[in-house]
């Protein structure tokens, strides 16, 4: 058999794109509204259903417990995992994540005016009381939309929370013609994503929170475009340069789909189904428990260069290739992608034909090879090949999203998000494809179709590792072990530097793979765990943000 090509167009009539930004929609103006659901089979499958339920009437049960009142609603938004197309969002290059089952839950109570318990105050609690003690705040210190929040060196749970109320207050009182004061509220939160796997925790909650916000002091119709570009500014005020891909994975999920996420003309999420093989595709999302600092922490170390590398590269080669001025992204830079546009428009390289697609990937990489013949520069380097004094260029790139680093490097980080974003291109297409090529072929037949896209997530965490060095001696150790026991493709998922790596497995070969990594990974790197369930676990794509109304929730 052959391997279906990258650039096989996967449906005769492909599903609708979802679009963010001022240009109208090209779906029905339905299709962008966050759901509103009174079922919970209408958010998780019947597999999930036992256990959501159960804690959901859990969660229901501690709220009356703790405020003595019944929930308003509740708002939804799950975890994501990205399959492939690792650190390419900031460039504008297309990535490929899918929302996961484990979500955060904002549970909210709206205290009317007229009620005794309305005191103007904001009360802030978490099931997990311990970890995450309760906070209250009053209403009256959020009559300015544009409030501090404090970002020291240890960020507070309750920052999440607050950028969500930011982004909410901003968005609604530009939208609106007189500001909605906020009333009294009673919160309660219910997490299920581990806050260090690389599983867009934070990003879920800010989301969550300000699904919330907006359901309380707007109308209760809320544009899912809307609140992904809403939770993407959000979340800068945390100092985090955030590239959307989280928000988006999170917002517009639907259950049985990735998304093609791309960011360019407009951000888009199409969905890929990704369930109809034979035998079924499946992908197993392994815990390496080497924790990682949330994104504001570790951003000068580690997220915040990676951009300001990427960054700087496209801008140095539009200069040395002379281009012309790249399209900024968010008042920062400009892009790869914008950089190799330009030389593609050039070259006459149509963009969706498989030859022309690989030679602009050989051409970039070999511009970016001969532009950067070293893999360190000194931030005096770095000024003089953009023109720039040293200070100048320090105040442009480094005071929004601040970095603590005395050389950066340009060419490897260039090159994978290069790269990159052909692996993802090739892997979205060929994911896309099984829907009509792969259903009625035995196992042996279907082999080189599994192994293509194992390959594909083998090269890119090989990359994450070496060009990009966002992974760690933990995760490749996971990845060797999985691929050693019969995963297709293993690769690190999330910002990098620890969290979680995602398997490609077939079906036949689920329980093969989890007994390696708990044999050869667990048993060893933590014998106290005596149940992996909790670190090692089969996923599905699921859906994304709802909106929940009231109590008593039905199955």
């Amino acid at each position: 058999m052959l391997v279906p090509s990258p650039w096989t167009t996967p449906h005769p009539s492909p599903p609708p794109a979802y679009h963010v930004g001022s240009s109208p929609p090209l779906f029905p103006p339905h299709e962008d509204l966050v759901p509103s659901v009174s079922s919970l089979a209408d958010i998780y499958s019947a597999s999930e259903l036992p256990h959501q339920s159960a804690r959901w009437a859990a969660l229901e049960a501690r709220f009356r417990a703790l405020y003595d009142r019944q929930i308003s609603f509740v708002t939804r938004t799950p975890g994501r995992v990205n399959l492939i197309g690792e650190h390419i969002d900031y460039s504008w290059f297309p990535v490929l994540p899918m929302a996961i089952p484990r979500d955060v839950l904002v549970a909210v109570a709206i205290i009317p005016a007229a009620d005794a318990a309305a005191d103007g105050r904001i009360i802030l609690s978490n099931v997990q009381a311990l970890k995450y003690p309760t906070r209250v705040f009053n209403t009256r210190d959020f009559t300015d939309p544009f409030f501090p929040i404090p970002t020291d060196k240890h960020i507070d749970w309750s920052a999440y929370f607050l950028a969500g109320l930011k982004g909410a207050l901003t968005f609604s009182r530009l939208c609106a013609t007189e500001a909605t004061p906020l009333p009294t509220m009673r919160i309660l939160v219910d997490g299920e994503l581990p806050t260090c796997a690389g599983l867009s925790a934070s990003s879920a909650f800010v989301c969550s929170s300000l699904l919330a916000v907006l359901a309380t002091i707007t109308a209760p119709v809320i544009e899912r475009s809307f609140l992904v570009n809403s939770a993407v500014i959000s979340e800068r005020a945390l100092g985090v340069n955030s590239g959307g891909m989280d928000q988006a994975a999170s917002v517009f999920a639907i259950r049985d789909h990735a998304l093609l996420v791309d960011f360019r003309p407009l951000v888009s999420a199409k969905p890929v189904r990704v369930l109809d093989t034979v035998p079924r595709l499946c992908f197993i999302l392994a815990n390496s428990l080497v924790s990682v600092s949330n994104r504001t922490e570790t951003g000068p170390d580690r997220y915040n260069i990676r951009f300001v590398e990427t960054t700087i590269a496209a801008e140095i080669l539009a200069r040395e290739y002379s281009v012309g001025r790249l399209e900024i992204r968010d008042g920062f830079g400009g892009t790869l992608r914008g950089f190799y546009d330009k030389i593609c428009e050039r070259q006459g390289w149509a963009m969706g034909d498989r030859e022309s697609e690989e030679r602009a990937v050989k051409d970039i990489v070999a511009r970016i090879r001969k532009t950067f013949s070293k893999d360190r520069y000194s931030l005096d380097e770095v000024a003089e090949m953009l023109g720039l004094s040293t200070e100048d260029m320090m105040r442009k790139y480094t005071t929004r999203f601040p970095i603590r680093a005395t050389h950066l490097n340009l060419r490897d980080r260039a090159q994978h998000v290069i790269e990159e974003s052909f692996r993802c291109k090739c892997f979205s297409s060929l994911l896309a494809s099984s829907t009509t090529n792969l259903r009625a072929l035995s196992a042996t037949e279907s082999t080189p179709y599994f192994d293509a896209l194992g390959e594909l997530m083998n090269a890119s965490q090989e990359s994450c590792s070496s060009m990009f060095a966002c992974s760690c001696p933990e995760i490749d150790n996971l990845c060797r072990i999985a691929q050693k026991y019969g995963a297709a493709g293993s690769r690190i998922t999330g910002t990098g530097w620890g969290g979680c790596i995602i398997s490609l497995v077939r079906a036949d070969r689920v329980d093969q793979v989890i007994d390696g990594l708990r044999k050869e990974y667990y048993s060893v790197q933590h014998p106290e765990i005596k149940d992996i369930s909790e670190v090692v676990f089969q996923i599905t794509p699921s859906n994304g943000s709802v909106l929940t109304k009231g109590t008593g929730f039905q199955m």
